[in-house]
């Protein structure tokens, strides 16, 4: 196994994963990683290996960019792309883009090849996928996996791809969107504030991007929610802190420019108020949380 880390971002490449009993299935490589430079680079023809391989790659912020034979796809926040190696295609960053952070995981095998095919025969390349979505939860927990406990035997990896390629088919089936039976413009409220954090967002804003009055939206999400939207993108905010805090060495004043609070006294209020301890004190004890766990009162 290859891991390659950059801050919090990380990436596993598993090599000799052949057993007969999981050659329909197995995760070749898992990662998060965020691409700032113009060197990445990725073709399709040109991938030395030995097995076909398949690709699910998910935008979390910035855009990156996929070109299949003369054709130029963008991949925004929220949207994903899947392809098959070795086949005529490429993607890269572009050089508007000043960074592309996405979560991706391959797969090898014949059962991933079907359900690749499977897809393609239903979607265009560019697939739109709520953040909120179980089949975004599946991957990141799988990720989480690696991280925390490592892949080491065939038979967990080939487990790890059955699991995503069943959730790929439910997707696909639109069983997804019946099981969180949240209305679309809450669901893109939601991926606004997700990819949006950093950025100083009012609860008008939001409600614009939605579509919707400030009072209705906020009512509406609510009921579908169970909280409001502001302590929903606080939520998001606080997650995003915590995993500076527990994986970079950047200041709190950083760290609050970078989860979208001008005010640095601010921050340390709010995270102490929502945590329990000062964003120092959570430093020192050097725990990586479980950012999804969060209660906001």
């Amino acid at each position: 196994m290859l891991s390659r880390s950059n801050d919090n971002h990380h990436s596993f490449v598993y090599h000799n994963l052949k057993e007969p009993l999981t050659e329909a299935a197995r995760i070749s490589s898992i990662g998060l990683e965020k691409r700032t430079s113009t060197d990445y680079y990725w073709d399709g023809r040109l991938r030395q290996t030995n097995l076909t391989t398949c690709i699910f790659q998910y935008t979390l912020n910035g855009y990156g960019e996929v070109r299949v034979g003369e054709k130029t796809y963008t991949v925004k926040p929220g949207e994903a792309f899947f392809v098959k190696v070795p086949s005529h295609h490429c993607y890269y960053l572009p050089e508007k883009s000043p960074e592309w952070e996405f979560i991706f995981i391959t797969l090898e095998g014949t059962k991933a090849e079907e359900c690749w095919d499977y897809l393609s025969g239903q979607f265009e390349l560019i697939v739109p996928v709520d953040a909120n979505a179980p089949l975004i939860f599946s991957i990141q927990k799988i990720y989480q996996f690696a991280l925390t406990e490592g892949i080491e035997d065939t038979f967990t990896s080939s487990a790890f791809a059955y699991e995503f390629i069943m959730g790929l088919y439910r997707f696909a089936k639109g069983l997804d969107n019946q099981q969180t039976g949240i209305p679309d413009d809450i669901l893109m409220a939601i991926q606004f504030m997700m990819t949006r954090y950093h950025e100083p967002l009012s609860l008008e804003s939001i409600a614009e991007h939605a579509g919707l009055s400030k009072y209705y939206f906020t009512n509406k999400f609510q009921k579908h929610m169970k909280t409001t939207p502001i302590q929903y993108l606080t939520k998001r905010r606080i997650q995003k802190a915590m995993e500076l805090l527990s994986t970079t060495n950047k200041t709190i004043q950083e760290i609050a420019r970078e989860t979208g609070y001008d005010n640095a006294n601010y921050f340390s209020k709010v995270f102490k108020k929502m945590i329990g301890n000062s964003a120092d004190s959570f430093r020192k004890n050097k725990k990586l949380p479980d950012f999804e766990h969060v209660i906001i009162d």
